[in-house]
């Protein structure tokens, strides 16, 4: 097992704390108490390597735009800008007035 220290932005943690204490309120009997940071080990474990990199691939995909190239790890077969369509942006959301 490997033990990491991590920082959180505050709003992160605190859904965790709320996550934890919500679940504290539907099963009452949980014993020992359902702890935010027993929740967060658990979202960490509970991925494998593809789920990580989709993750992290859509996110970074938003940060670059559609300019860049995709950043994929898991991709075996090896592309450059000139090889793959950009996709549309899609339309402005409107709200209603």
């Amino acid at each position: 097992m490997i033990t990491l220290t991590l920082q959180l932005p505050e709003a992160v943690a605190a859904e965790f704390f709320s996550a934890a204490d919500q679940l504290n309120g539907r099963f009452t009997g949980a014993s020992p108490k359902i702890e935010a940071k027993s929740l967060m080990a658990f979202a960490l474990a509970r991925h494998e390597c593809a789920d990580i990199c989709a993750q992290f691939d859509l996110a970074l995909r938003l940060v670059q735009g559609p300019a860049e190239p995709p950043f994929n790890p898991v991709l075996t077969q090896p592309f450059g800008r000139e090889s793959r369509p950009v996709p549309p942006q899609p339309a402005p959301h409107k709200e209603a007035a």
